[in-house]
């Protein structure tokens, strides 16, 4: 084939790099016995980063779909690490809070991105680790300025 090829090599990088970092969580997670799976610790991980958060706006900020959430966040209430309350200015909404029996996951999971998050930057000099980060918020910045209002960072 003659076609040139797109200049598409940082964006191949990074979606094989998302692939590649959540394989590694995911070995991670077991390594550190949660017995949550990625999408548990995760939906976990983003309950305790932002509290007291209505489950729409939850999915929202964490780019999946309200019924792949409630898939986890009804896994998770079941392990009693989560409980969904009414939301006092809209009863029909659900308000997502943490229990006292998330810290010790929470803990775990901590432990998890910390490992892989150390192994992906083991050969990165510090000096180039902010600028790294800043690079790929700003790459995220201009992917959600396309979605419009309502997404988060």
């Amino acid at each position: 084939m003659n076609i040139a090829y797109p200049n598409v090599s940082v964006t191949m990088l990074v979606v094989d790099l998302a692939r590649l970092l959540r394989r590694r969580f995911e070995t991670a997670l077991s390594d550190v016995e949660t017995g949550l799976t990625v999408g548990e610790a995760r939906t976990l991980f983003y309950v305790w980063r932002n509290p007291g958060q209505r489950q729409a706006a939850l999915a929202d900020i964490m780019y999946v779909e309200p019924m792949t959430l409630v898939g986890y966040l009804d896994s998770l209430e079941k392990m009693n690490l989560i409980k969904r309350c009414p939301d006092p200015k809209d009863k029909r909404a659900k308000l997502v809070e943490l229990t006292p029996e998330a810290d010790p996951l929470l803990e775990r999971i901590g432990t998890a991105l910390q490992s892989v998050r150390s192994r992906a930057l083991e050969d990165i000099p510090e000096r180039d680790r902010a600028t790294l980060e800043r690079l790929l918020q700003d790459m995220k910045d201009n992917l959600i300025s396309e979605e419009g209002p309502g997404r988060r960072k």
